[in-house]
């Protein structure tokens, strides 16, 4: 039987239910939703032990100070609430824990029945800095719009998920192995570790590239990047990359815990031949 989870509903429902919501209905939500939504975080074993402190931006108190820009892309409608994780600059994986950290509350949003949408490209940092109160030796790499989803996403809402093809995701072969990068690991030889490693499969990242890969090697689980060096280009603020990896993290640990799969991440780089030169190794997974 399924354990129970922080989020009170399973993690492979929620993963399906997520989207990348840019179309809200631009109404406010209840002070004990929007308090929920800081804290749920707070206190999380992150993975690489990072020092994170967590805020919930108002934009109509933002915009009052004379703080709010368009930003976000320009692309997210009717959003008043943005919840953000400042990270010390000193972390040492402070990208993947982030990612971890909020995608953790994206998914508790989506068991509260609300949107969210990610925004790691384009933002006004400074303003939002500002809003949070952004010591000198933290930095924001990215915020997540809240709240509810408007009764019918806006045109621009659609042609954007239309263009990242954004309900697509890719074939599991390409994605997981078995012990070798020749070696794709099917999913139904995968049990008990299948529905896990889907849950993966399903998790958002920026523009939809799916970059992690998985190599399975008896108990570990290693991750790897598959890097976009043109895309890390585009994006220079931030390692987007490097967030989804923490993205995908966050998937794997729930939705094993929730089945009952215990384990924990480790350095342990398996050095595997014939690695890509664009694939770095994140971290493994290692079950008990």
């Amino acid at each position: 039987m399924p354990k129970q989870t922080p989020f009170g509903r399973p993690v492979t429902e929620l993963a399906r239910k997520r989207f990348s919501c840019r179309s809200f209905d631009g109404r406010g939500l209840e002070p004990e939703q929007l308090e929920a939504l800081a804290n749920f975080p707070v206190g999380l074993d992150l993975p690489f032990a990072s020092r994170l402190r967590f805020g919930v931006i108002d934009r109509e108190k933002v915009r009052a100070e004379n703080l709010f820009s368009t930003g976000s892309y320009g692309m997210i409608k009717g959003a008043r609430f943005y919840l953000a994780a400042l990270v010390a600059t000193d972390a040492p994986r402070p990208w993947e824990d982030i990612g971890f950290a909020l995608e953790t509350a994206v998914l508790y949003a989506t068991a509260l029945d609300l949107g969210s949408c990610w925004i790691g490209g384009i933002f006004d940092r400074k303003n939002f800095a500002r809003a949070l109160a952004m010591k000198a030796n933290e930095m924001l790499p990215a915020v997540v719009a809240l709240g509810r989803p408007a009764t019918r996403p806006s045109l621009r809402d659609r042609l954007v998920r239309w263009s990242a093809r954004g309900n697509l995701r890719k074939d599991p072969a390409g994605l997981f192995f078995a012990g070798a990068w020749g070696a794709p690991l099917p999913l139904a030889a995968a049990d008990p570790w299948s529905r896990v490693l889907d849950c993966v499969r399903l998790a958002p990242s920026a523009s939809n590239k799916q970059p992690w890969r998985i190599v399975r090697q008896g108990s570990a689980f290693h991750f790897f990047l598959h890097r976009d060096k043109a895309y890390g280009k585009l994006m220079p603020l931030a390692d987007l990359q490097r967030i989804d990896m923490g993205i995908a993290m966050c998937h794997f640990q729930f939705s094993a815990a929730e089945r009952g799969l215990e384990g924990g991440w480790a350095d342990n780089d398996p050095r595997l031949p014939d690695t890509p030169g664009n694939f770095e190794y994140i971290a493994s997974f290692v079950a008990r």
